[in-house]
């Protein structure tokens, strides 16, 4: 018995020791990673954060830290995916639903902000890019008033309501560009039947 206890003590204190220089370890890598997104280098301080959670997945902060880092440079995706990591480890976190809504509003906005050609014209949007472009703000909105209802006191509550309200004028805007480009499209499909008829 005393054998079985003292093999428990030992397994015990190797395991709060591997954990305290885990915990060492990952503060460490964290406060690094800190001091290179104050430096401006972001890529850096990602690789520092990545190594964190692989010595410990479950730290909400270092995933948030990781999606605000990614955000930082337009990695829009894996700020999303780090972010819903936060929400599983800590669905209270009220933080990560304003930073996923910024995240969700950037994507949508990639999708209508199209680069010129070589000939310097703007090529115009799909129908298909219009109903993406709604879905995505209309998500971001969604967030963004998620964000709004956990977080009562929430002190950008006026910066956030001007977003949503922009979000969703830009909504009706892009809404009324699809019905009219697709009201095209019909008409040039039944210009094509009658002369394929006559």
């Amino acid at each position: 018995m005393k054998k079985i206890l003292l093999l428990f003590t030992i397994l015990f204190m190797s395991v709060i020791t591997t954990a305290c220089i885990n915990n060492l370890a990952i503060q460490e890598l964290n406060n690094k990673a800190a001091d290179y997104m104050d430096k401006g280098d972001t890529e850096t301080a990602i690789c520092r954060l990545k190594s964190s959670l692989d010595l410990d997945n479950d730290i909400y902060q270092t995933h948030y830290n990781l999606a605000v880092a990614y955000n930082e440079i337009g990695k829009y995706n894996e700020a999303i995916e780090e972010l819903n990591n936060v929400l599983r480890l800590k669905p209270d976190f009220y933080d990560a639903y304003y930073t996923l809504a910024i995240a969700k509003e950037a994507i949508a906005y990639q999708i209508i902000e199209k680069e010129p050609d070589e000939n310097g014209n703007i090529p115009e949007l799909t129908l298909e890019e219009i109903s993406e472009f709604n879905n995505k703000a209309a998500d971001a909105v969604e967030t963004y008033n998620t964000y709004l209802v956990k977080d009562i006191k929430a002190a950008e509550t006026d910066q956030i309501n001007n977003k949503i309200t922009e979000l969703n004028e830009k909504i009706k805007e892009y809404t009324q560009l699809y019905d009219s480009k697709s009201q095209e499209v019909n008409n040039a499909v039944s210009e094509s039947i009658k002369q394929e008829e006559q």
